[in-house]
């Protein structure tokens, strides 16, 4: 039998780096968001309105300073590179015989650049997205879509202590990310690795 790894992306898998998406688009911190800004990237992350959408209510939020393209590639900046130790993480966690999949609050901006990024996307063979399902983790249905999916994995990655709680409501054996080293250490203990 397989055993499922559930991978959340940003923190764990892959740096993020919403100070330089935000310092593009002028806003100097997160709290200088306006709410409909972030009202709108929820309703984005949970599929409620598409890219497109999201596009013009922040086009309209910075006075059409930027166009759509620039709006998408700014936003994409959040999206980093893979965090040092994961691809060798990774390759031993395939070797053990384990499925990994992505278990990710995202949008479709963003998931282009998660696949670009991520230097091990190739061992990845699934995935449970909010913007598919239609609501963020911690949010039960998340879970559920992903068992329904996938099963109950044996191990669950987020560097979210509520997500993790979450994860612990359903049963799962969740594990809150702080480094490729202390991953292993929890792999290793619950003899998955």
């Amino acid at each position: 039998m397989l055993k499922v790894i559930a991978l959340d992306i940003g923190g764990v898998c892959l740096k993020l780096h919403f100070e330089k998406a935000l310092k593009t688009l002028g806003i100097t911190s997160p709290a200088d968001m306006p709410v409909e800004f972030t009202a709108a990237t929820d309703m984005l992350e949970k599929g409620i309105i598409t890219s497109v959408e999201w596009t013009n209510v922040i086009r309209y939020l910075t006075e059409n300073r930027f166009s759509e393209h620039e709006l998408r590639t700014a936003w994409a900046m959040i999206i980093g590179q893979t965090i040092e130790g994961m691809p060798k993480l990774a390759q031993e966690l395939v070797d053990a015989g384990c499925k990994l999949v992505f278990f990710s609050d995202t949008s479709e901006i963003h998931m282009q650049e998660v696949y670009r990024n991520l230097s091990f996307a190739n061992m990845i063979t699934g995935c449970i997205f909010s913007y598919e399902v239609g609501v963020k983790k911690p949010d039960k249905a998340m879970y559920k879509a992903f068992e329904n999916e996938y099963g109950k994995p044996v191990f669950y990655v987020d560097n979210c202590p509520a997500n993790i709680e979450g994860g612990q409501r359903e049963g799962w054996n969740s594990h809150l990310f702080t480094s490729p080293e202390n991953m292993r250490k929890a792999l290793v203990n619950t003899e998955i690795l």
